[in-house]
């Protein structure tokens, strides 16, 4: 005997069903607590034009811009491989940091502002 389970995606403003690429899943943050909803395109849209007024006022803090998905790709996520900076180059960055007064730390990631501010001064 075979089995198949098939899901679907629903609209979580009206209900309706979402077809394969006629909507999207948007995530947002308010207030340090994070969101995900699931719209189709017209009330994806909707979202979108309502949020635009408060981000055109806003001050961007961090993260990178995404551009929207397909709702029935979001199921499935990638491993997205990051280009890697010549070793040289981040001690460099963490010396100039630290010189500068910035906090950093001898290993991990290098945060996304004293980055700009070191390719800033150079």
């Amino acid at each position: 005997m075979a089995r198949q389970v098939t899901t679907q995606l629903v609209d979580d403003i009206d209900g309706s069903v979402i077809d394969d690429e006629s909507g999207e899943t948007i995530e947002f943050a308010v207030n340090g607590v994070e969101y995900s909803i699931d719209l189709k395109t017209k009330n994806a849209n909707e979202f979108h034009k309502k949020l635009d007024y408060y981000v055109e006022h806003a001050t961007r803090v961090g993260g990178r811009r995404r551009k929207p998905s397909p709702a029935a790709a979001s199921a499935a996520t990638a491993a997205a491989g990051s280009a890697k900076r010549d070793p040289e180059q981040t001690r460099a960055i963490r010396q100039w940091a630290f010189d500068q007064g910035y906090e950093i730390s001898e290993r991990g990631r290098i945060p996304a502002d004293i980055e700009e501010a070191y390719n800033a001064a150079h």
